[in-house]
């Protein structure tokens, strides 16, 4: 009986170490080439969505909200976030416009880490909710890219926006 007390008040003792915050998060664009050439990879942005770090003690992050299209769609695309530029990265190609680098497109690999799906149904907008070890990395350091991998989009550019974009976590032990 005393091994259960003392497991008791050891776990409440845990639990009173964590804290759950909310942490909203800028928008971000992710710009879809016309060219068709991008199945199966996975496009960022060019620059990461910053903000500040709510700390490097994070037990679990979910991050809600919506990724909106710039036209309506009817698919489902998975989503990916990762911590290291994509600039950086030899298995990435930068897409640039007449002046500058709009996004890159990567293949997949361990820099990608998945975090969720869109699902489109005739809509121009999807609610998102998004985890994964990326995701958290990404908000220890206050910043990161969050993508989309093309598949079976209809010709012609498309526009993605992450918007409305809170994360709740939990620090602590």
């Amino acid at each position: 009986m005393r091994c259960g007390a003392l497991l008791l008040s050891l776990l409440l003792a845990l639990t009173a170490c964590s804290v759950t915050v909310t942490v909203p998060l800028p928008p971000q664009e992710v710009k879809l080439p016309v060219a068709s050439d991008t199945m199966g990879l996975i496009v960022y942005p060019a620059a990461p969505s910053s903000f500040p770090s709510p700390g490097s003690a994070l037990k679990n992050v979910v991050v809600r909200g919506t990724l909106e299209a710039s036209q309506s769609l009817n698919l489902t695309l998975d989503l990916y976030a990762r911590v290291s530029d994509p600039k950086q990265d030899k298995n990435c190609v930068a897409l640039s416009d007449f002046a500058s680098t709009y996004a890159y497109v990567c293949t997949p690999g361990p820099e990608n880490g998945p975090i969720g799906r869109a699902s489109f149904s005739n809509a121009t907008s999807a609610s998102l909710q998004l985890q994964g070890e990326k995701l958290t990395q990404g908000l220890q350091q206050g910043r990161v890219w969050l993508g989309v991998m093309v598949q079976g989009l209809p010709a012609g550019q498309v526009t993605f926006t992450y918007k409305d974009l809170v994360a709740t976590v939990t620090l602590g032990l």
